[in-house]
C-alpha cells in the first residue's frame, strides 16, 4: 500500500503542478493561501504563519508582496501595539473568490464523472491526508 501510495502522491504532485503553470490566475498560489486563511478575519503574521505551517519570514515577505499589490492592508493591532494585524482589501477577496471559483470548476471537471460516493470518499481522505501532514509539519517545527 505504502509503495502505491508514494508513487501517486508523487504523480498527483507533479500533475498539478503542471497544470499550475499552464493556467493564467489572477495571483500566486501563496497569496490565495494567505487570503483564504484571512476570510476568518484579520490576523497577524504569526497567526497567518501558523495557519499555513510556513516561518514568520516567510509570510512577511509573501505579505510585504500583497500589500504592494492591495490585495491586504495592515492596521494596527488592538491587543498589542508593536504589531499589526494583516486584513484583506476589496480587490484581495475578489481575486481570491475569482480563483476560488476557477478552482473549483476544475474540480468538477476532473471528478464531475464519478459518483457522489467517490468524490466523498475522495473529500474525506483528502481532508485526512492534509490533518495527518499537518501534524507531521508541526512535530519537524518543534523539532527546529
Amino acid at each position: 500500500m505504502e509503495e502505491t501510495l508514494e508513487r501517486e502522491i508523487a504523480f498527483l504532485a507533479r500533475n498539478l503542478e503542471a497544470l499550475y503553470r499552464r493556467r493564467a490566475y489572477p495571483m500566486e498560489r501563496a497569496h490565495y493561501l494567505l487570503l483564504l486563511r484571512l476570510t476568518d478575519g484579520p490576523q497577524s503574521i504569526g497567526e497567518l504563519a501558523a495557519g499555513l505551517s510556513l516561518d514568520s519570514s516567510t509570510v512577511t515577505r509573501q505579505v510585504a508582496a500583497m500589500q504592494r499589490q492591495l490585495l491586504i492592508k495592515r492596521r494596527a493591532n488592538p491587543a498589542d501595539g508593536r504589531s499589526s494585524l494583516i486584513e484583506a482589501t476589496g480587490k484581495g477577496r475578489t481575486a481570491a473568490e475569482t480563483m476560488r471559483k476557477d478552482r473549483i470548476q476544475r474540480v468538477e471537471e476532473l471528478v464531475g464523472q464519478w459518483s457522489a460516493e467517490d468524490g466523498a470518499d475522495l473529500a474525506r481522505l483528502l481532508t485526512k491526508l492534509n490533518e495527518s501532514l499537518g501534524q507531521r509539519l508541526a512535530l519537524l517545527t518543534a523539532e527546529d
